[in-house]
């Protein structure tokens, strides 16, 4: 049975805000923790280019960014961590945890639900790298599960497939285009895309676009 996504009612006639929250994991145990938060700084500069977002940095190893496009939250968490783990030094793993908030967004009266939900989410953050909070119960039942499922995945990534999975994402090119790009063989890419569990990974990604989608119609 298909049933819409809906607020409470107290936030129905209130936009929708997606706000990501985290922190750099063991970046004080880092064998460079200024190289580390320099790779946070340029991996949100090259997500600029793809999202629109307003970034702050944070007690040096924190960040949080708000989206204007909230159904792209999704997106952009995995694909900050991508980025990280590929541009991680040898011997060492870039990494971060993350939360992200959906919820109101901030209006004259209203700081934002969406900024509460993320930071005590990421502060209540124990046993995964990546969460979901939220106000919207159906969002919840659909999104929470699968989403552990993806923090699990994320943290097993290499180098090589976070790298491969990070331009499979953003070049939206053929595997043939990827080879040439990585400068490796098209079976070399194949196998990282498989291991990287790229085909789940994208679906997951599709279906919270829309699922955050129709919380956005429903308000």
């Amino acid at each position: 049975m298909y049933v819409k996504l809906k607020l409470p009612m107290a936030n129905a006639q209130m936009s929708i805000s997606a706000v990501i929250t985290g922190d750099l994991i063991d970046s004080q145990s880092a064998q460079d923790t200024h190289a580390y938060i320099a790779q946070l700084k340029a991996t949100l500069d090259q997500l600029a280019g793809l999202f629109d977002f307003k970034a702050e940095q944070y007690r040096g190893d924190g960040f949080q960014l708000t989206l204007v496009a909230p159904e792209r939250a999704f997106e952009c968490a995995v694909l900050l961590r991508a980025g990280l783990i590929a541009n991680s030094p040898e011997g060492e793993r870039f990494d971060a945890r993350i939360a992200i908030g959906i919820g109101a967004a901030p209006s004259e009266n209203h700081y934002g639900g969406a900024f509460v939900l993320s930071g005590q989410g990421l502060d209540g953050m124990k046993k995964t790298t990546l969460g979901i909070f939220s106000h919207a119960r159906q969002l919840l039942d659909r999104i929470e599960l699968p989403t552990e499922f993806v923090a699990v995945i994320i943290e097993g990534w290499t180098r090589v497939e976070a790298e491969t999975y990070f331009l499979h994402a953003t070049q939206h090119a053929s595997q043939k285009d990827l080879a040439k790009t990585l400068g490796k063989s098209r079976v070399t890419v194949h196998k990282a895309l498989q291991r990287a569990n790229a085909e789940l990974i994208d679906r997951y990604l599709e279906r919270t676009r829309a699922w955050i989608q129709e919380l956005q119609d429903a308000r």
